[in-house]
């Protein structure tokens, strides 16, 4: 099983939020093909500690309402034992393994070799 973890250390700069965060892969069975997301099926996704703790990573912006809304997230809801970073790469995790063909075959399209 492969894993996917994002690590961010949030900080101010130009009035933006900034998030740190590495990459690693995580397989867990998908939502309901209807699309909505039931109670045990968001805990099971999202509110879960990562296998793999990340260090090192790269910095992203998040939008400060989102990180508002994220932080509520993780402190009610993960009991303040969830990091931020951890429900990104969950979430992130999750929008993959869902929209991966489409991505895939948009960046076949859109890519063009230099040969």
């Amino acid at each position: 099983m492969e894993k996917n973890r994002k690590n961010r250390s949030p900080q101010q700069g130009s009035g933006s939020m900034l998030a740190q965060v590495q990459a690693s892969v995580e397989i867990l069975s998908p939502v309901p093909v209807g699309g909505k997301c039931g109670e045990k099926d968001y805990e099971r996704l999202f509110i879960r500690e990562p296998e793999v703790k990340a260090r090192e990573g790269k910095m992203a912006y998040v939008r400060p309402e989102y990180h508002d809304r994220i932080m509520r997230i993780t402190r009610v809801i993960g009991h303040d034992r969830l990091s931020l970073s951890a429900y990104i790469d969950h979430v992130l995790t999750h929008h993959f393994n869902q929209c991966e063909e489409a991505i895939k075959s948009l960046y076949a399209r859109n890519y063009n070799s230099v040969f």
